[in-house]
């Protein structure tokens, strides 16, 4: 897709369509810039879309600066990734609330092993001390961590992650653009500088409106494979996110704390009602997600890994038992060739597979 294609979808995020709408709209066809360009009354009319929704969206249209957003977008570096695109992270393509294109700056990592971290914003050196011991022993696995960017325990989930050159993302509740909350620019700068990312679903310009988070946490917690919760009050944004992880068959992880402390009273209610896993360093986290030895009855021992995503799963049990290259592994599989060339690279930087001498793949 052109990169001036995308740019109208972003004129038309800007303009007011939701991400919501966009998904219904382009559906099957991806031409924004015809759309765009033909977009009218009659048009939005059809789409469902009420007068003065209309008349907002074209006034908006007809003053709007494409040369502004244009050279923003340039500027950042922006990347636009729609739900088509094989960057557009996999666990959360998977949720029932996927945003249909995401703003990112920085890189996308092309694994699904991430680890939320959430929290209170007004952490004590209890979150300081019991992260800097499991999220260190997290990356040297290759885990990254995900988290909203604000104050707190999430500034202190990126900046351990940063200190131990590890991969972070950043997801945040304005646009792309804007820095919130603005004491963290420094380290956001330093999340871009080592080669991680920024990503947001709100429009270019958007600042931080209430009802932004809600969506932000479901990002976080949809990108991840399991969410790490520590320091959260009863009633608090962080059990909301654990939540969401729950809603969409995530594993959540809770640090117990002191009963006596406010700041305890979410993560240790999450522990009492069987919602989260307690855990007490990174191997309680890893044991999850880690290949489990068992034993035959001839005492050998093997490894069986587990999968969050099917199709890897069936091409490593294809290539269990035999080398096949990859024209091999798509006649059987019936998908398309350069589905299966992104899934065997994914395994193979991961150590799943290896390319042998011929092209054909083993499992490793």
């Amino acid at each position: 897709m052109t990169i001036t294609n995308l740019l109208f979808l972003v004129y038309l995020h800007s303009i007011g369509l939701s991400q919501r709408a966009l998904s219904r709209i382009f559906e099957k066809e991806e031409n924004y810039e015809d759309f765009y360009n033909k977009l009218d009354f009659q048009i939005l009319e059809k789409l469902g879309f009420k007068d003065e929704k209309i008349q907002i969206i074209l006034k908006t249209k007809e003053e709007f600066d494409t040369t502004k957003i244009s050279e923003l977008i340039k500027k950042l570096d922006v990347q636009i990734i729609t739900l088509k695109d094989p960057l557009y992270p996999e666990l959360l393509r998977q949720t029932p609330v996927c945003p249909y294109f995401l703003y990112v700056r920085g890189t996308l990592p092309l694994h699904t092993n991430l680890i939320s971290v959430v929290g209170s914003r007004k952490s004590t050196p209890y979150s300081r001390i019991t992260l800097s011991n499991i999220i260190p022993d997290l990356i040297q696995r290759w885990y990254g961590i995900v988290s909203g960017g604000a104050y707190g325990v999430d500034s202190l989930a990126h900046k351990i992650t940063l200190e131990n050159k590890g991969y972070t993302l950043a997801v945040f509740g304005t646009g792309i653009d804007r820095c919130y909350p603005k004491e963290n620019k420094e380290f956001f700068n330093q999340i871009l500088t080592s080669g991680w990312a920024l990503v947001s679903p709100f429009p270019i310009g958007m600042g931080p409106e209430p009802y932004n988070f809600p969506i932000r946490n479901e990002i976080v917690a949809g990108m991840s494979k399991g969410t790490l919760v520590t320091e959260a009050a009863e009633k608090s944004g962080t059990l909301i996110t654990a939540g969401l992880a729950l809603d969409f068959g995530r594993d959540v992880f809770a640090l117990p704390g002191e009963v006596t402390k406010a700041t305890s009273t979410g993560t240790n209610m999450l522990i009492r009602d069987g919602q989260a896993k307690l855990i007490l360093g990174a191997t309680d986290i890893l044991s999850e997600y880690e290949p489990i030895t068992i034993e035959r009855e001839n005492k050998e021992l093997i490894h069986v890994r587990k999968f969050d995503d099917p199709l890897e799963e069936s091409i490593y049990r294809l290539i269990e038992s035999e080398p096949l290259d990859i024209s091999s592994i798509e006649n059987r599989l019936g998908m398309d060739i350069a589905t299966i060339a992104f899934k065997l690279s994914i395994m193979e930087v991961h150590g799943i597979v290896k390319m042998n001498i011929d092209g054909s793949y083993n499992i490793k």
